[in-house]
C-alpha cells in the first residue's frame, strides 16, 4: 500500500474514532436527558397520587367523628365533612385530568384505578350519609363500623394506582428508587398515624376504657409506626447531605414520634385503666392532628427534591448536548485543517523524497538506500507481551491449585476422619456463632449430647474395626435425621453432639427420641456379615434467654446436657433425659418435631 493511501486510511479511521467518541458522549447525555424528561411528569403524577391518598385518609376523620358523636355545633361538623370530601374530590379530579392530558398508554390502568376509587368512595359516602340521617342512639354500631371499613376500602382500591405510578417513575430513572420508596413509606406513615388516632375517638366520646381489640390495634399500629420511621431513615440515606430533608426527618421524629405519639401514649395509659380522659374528641383532634403535619411535609419535601434533581439533570444534559455538538463541529473543522497541514508539510515532502530515491535507484547507484527493518520495537513488544501472558497463565494456574489445596486442607481440618462428621474443634467454632445469635436475638436453641451405650463391650466383642463401623453407622443415622441448619459433630470417642436452632425443649426431646428409637431399631451389619444392635443415651438442654439463670456460654449449655446424659446413663441407658431433672415421657408425641 502506498504511503498516500495509508495516510488517507489512517485519517478516515481517526475521523471515525473521533465521531464515535462524540457520538457516545451525545448518546449518554441524551439518555440522561430522556430519562429526566420522562421522570419529571412521573414524579408529579406520584406526587398527586400521594396527595389523593392523604386526602382520602383525612376524610375518614370527620366521618368517624360524625358517626360516633353528636357535635355541639352540627353546622361546623357538617362543614368540616364537606370540606374533607371536597378536598378528596378535587385531588382525584386533578390527578385524573393530569393523567388524561399525558395520553400515555402506561397510565390507562391508573385511570381505571382512579375511577374505581371514585366509585368505592361514592358507595362509602352513601352508606355514611344514610347513617347520619338517623339520631346517634338509633345508629347501629356494626353499620357504623361497616361504613368506616368502606372508607378504608376506598383507600385500598387506590393503592395499586400508587404502586403503578411508582413503578413507572422507577422505570424512567432507577436512581429515583430510594427517594420514591421513602416518599411512599412516609405517606403510609401518615395513614397509620391517622388510623392510630382514630382508635381513641369512640372511647373518648363515651369516656370509657379501651376494649381489648382497641388495645391490640393501638399496640400493633404503634409498632408499625416505629418500624416505618426506621425504614424511612434508611431509604432517605441518599439525602443525608441535604440539610432541609435532614431537618424535616428530625422534625417528624421529635414532633410526631415524640410529642404526638407521646400524647397518644398518655391517653393509652388512661384508656387501659379508668377511661377518664378529661378531654373531648375535639380537644384530642386539636392536639394530635397538628403533630402529624410534619409527616406530609417530609413527603412533599422529598418529592420536591427529587423533582428538582430531575430538572437539574435535564437542564445539565441539555447544556452538555449543546456543548458536545458545538465542540464536535469545531473539533472536526480543526481535524480537517490539521490533516491538510500534515499532507502539505509532512506527507508531500516524503513523497517527493520517495520519487527521488526511486530515480536514484534507477540511474544513480551511488545514492544511499535505507535498509528495511523487520525486527522492530513493535515486534519485540509483542514478543514480550506473549512471554508475559504465558507467565500470567502459569501464575493463575498455580493460584487456582493453591486455593483448591487450601480448601481441601480446611475441609480435612474441620472433619472427623472416621465418621465424616464435623469434628469437635469445628463444632465449637460454628456453635459459638449459633449460640451468640440465639443470645443476641433471643431465639430458641437446643443442644443434644448422645453417647453409645456399652461401646467398650462392642469394641471388646467385635474389635476396634467393628467398633469403628458401628460409629460410622450411628453417624449415618444421625446425619439422616438432622436438618440442614443443625450442627452435628463427633464430640469424642462414642459421643456425638448436635445443636438445633429455632426449636424449643419439647421439639428437641422429640428429635432425640426419634433418633434414639432409630438407633435402637437399627441392625448394623459389619463387613464380616455380623449384625450388631446398639442403643444410645441422650441428654437434652435448651437455651432460654428469658430465664434469670440462662446459660451465658455454649460450654454452660453443654454442661447441662452432659448432666442430663449422666442421669440417662445411670437411669438405665437407652433413654432421653432433659435438663434439669426432666425425664422424657415414652408417650410423648413427636409428630410436631422438626425432623
Amino acid at each position: 500500500m502506498s504511503l498516500n493511501r495509508l495516510f488517507w486510511l489512517i485519517s478516515i479511521l481517526l475521523m471515525l474514532l473521533f465521531l464515535t467518541l462524540i457520538g457516545r458522549i451525545v448518546s449518554s447525555e441524551w439518555s440522561v436527558y430522556e430519562r429526566s424528561t420522562k421522570s419529571m411528569p412521573a414524579i408529579r403524577n406520584l406526587q398527586l397520587a400521594l396527595l389523593v391518598e392523604e386526602k382520602l385518609a383525612a376524610e375518614r376523620g370527620p366521618v368517624n367523628s360524625r358517626l360516633t358523636q353528636e357535635s355541639d355545633d352540627a353546622a361546623e361538623a357538617f362543614a368540616g365533612l364537606e370540606q374533607a370530601r371536597s378536598a378528596s374530590d378535587q385531588s382525584l379530579a386533578t390527578l385524573r385530568h393530569a393523567l388524561q392530558v399525558q395520553a400515555d398508554p402506561q397510565l390507562a390502568p391508573v385511570i381505571e384505578h382512579v375511577e374505581s376509587t371514585q366509585q368505592a368512595l361514592a358507595a362509602a359516602r352513601k352508606e355514611a350519609d344514610l347513617l347520619l340521617t338517623r339520631p346517634k342512639p338509633q345508629r347501629d354500631m356494626a353499620a357504623v363500623g361497616t361504613a368506616l371499613e368502606m372508607m378504608t376500602h376506598a383507600v385500598g382500591v387506590f393503592a395499586p394506582a400508587i404502586s403503578t405510578l411508582s413503578g413507572i417513575a422507577v422505570k424512567s430513572d432507577a436512581q429515583l428508587s430510594d427517594g420514591l420508596q421513602g416518599a411512599q413509606l412516609t405517606s403510609s406513615l401518615r395513614n397509620i398515624a391517622g388510623q392510630i388516632g382514630s382508635v381513641f375517638v369512640a372511647p373518648i366520646v363515651a369516656q370509657r376504657p379501651l376494649t381489648t381489640q382497641e388495645i391490640n390495634t393501638f399496640s400493633k399500629l404503634s409498632g408499625q409506626i416505629e418500624q416505618l420511621y426506621s425504614v424511612i431513615e434508611l431509604q432517605l440515606h441518599t439525602y443525608q447531605d441535604n440539610p432541609t430533608v435532614e431537618v424535616a426527618l428530625n422534625t417528624v421524629r421529635d414532633q410526631y414520634l415524640g410529642a404526638g405519639l407521646g400524647f397518644l401514649d398518655e391517653l393509652f395509659v388512661i384508656g387501659r385503666s379508668t377511661g377518664n380522659y378529661g378531654l373531648s374528641a375535639h380537644d384530642v383532634t386539636a392536639r394530635y392532628v397538628p403533630k402529624m403535619a410534619a409527616i406530609p411535609h417530609l413527603r412533599d419535601l422529598v418529592l420536591a427534591e427529587m423533582l428538582k434533581q430531575a430538572e437539574d439533570k435535564n437542564r445539565h444534559a441539555a447544556y452538555v448536548l449543546l456543548a458536545a455538538t458545538c465542540l464536535g463541529v469545531i473539533a472536526l473543522g480543526i481535524f480537517m485543517l490539521l490533516m491538510r497541514v500534515i499532507r502539505q508539510r509532512v506527507l508531500r515532502p516524503i513523497l517527493d523524497a520517495t520519487d527521488l530515491f526511486t530515480s536514484l535507484a534507477e540511474e544513480r547507484l551511488n545514492t544511499a538506500i535505507p535498509i528495511p527493518r523487520h525486527d522492530d520495537e513493535i515486534g519485540a513488544m509483542m514478543r514480550a507481551i506473549h512471554v508475559l501472558k504465558a507467565h500470567s497463565v502459569a501464575k493463575v494456574s498455580l493460584e487456582k491449585q493453591r486455593e483448591e489445596l487450601i480448601t481441601q486442607l480446611q475441609t480435612l481440618s474441620d472433619t472427623d476422619f472416621l465418621t465424616g462428621l464435623m469434628n469437635r474443634r469445628a463444632f465449637f467454632s460454628q456453635g459459638e456463632q449459633q449460640f451468640g445469635i440465639a443470645q443476641r436475638y433471643r431465639r430458641q436453641l437446643v443442644l443434644i449430647l448422645m453417647d453409645v451405650d456399652h461401646f467398650k463391650a462392642v469394641n471388646d466383642q467385635y474389635g476396634h474395626p467393628g467398633g469403628d463401623q458401628v460409629l460410622r453407622g450411628v453417624a449415618d443415622l444421625c446425619r439422616r435425621y438432622r436438618r440442614k441448619v443443625d450442627l452435628l459433630a463427633r464430640y469424642g470417642g462414642e459421643e456425638f453432639i448436635a445443636l438445633l436452632p429455632e426449636i424449643d425443649l419439647s421439639q428437641g426431646l422429640a428429635v432425640a427420641e426419634k433418633l434414639r428409637s432409630a438407633i435402637d431399631a437399627c441392625h448394623l451389619q459389619l463387613d464380616d456379615g455380623q449384625i450388631v444392635n446398639v442403643t444410645a443415651s441422650f441428654g437434652v438442654a435448651a437455651f432460654d434467654s428469658e430465664a434469670v439463670d440462662c446459660d451465658k456460654s455454649l460450654e454452660s449449655l453443654i454442661e447441662r446436657a452432659d448432666q442430663a446424659l449422666y442421669q440417662a446413663k445411670h437411669g438405665g441407658r437407652n433413654m432421653v433425659v432433659a435438663s434439669p431433672q426432666r425425664k422424657f415421657d415414652e408417650s410423648f408425641s413427636s409428630s410436631d418435631a422438626p425432623i
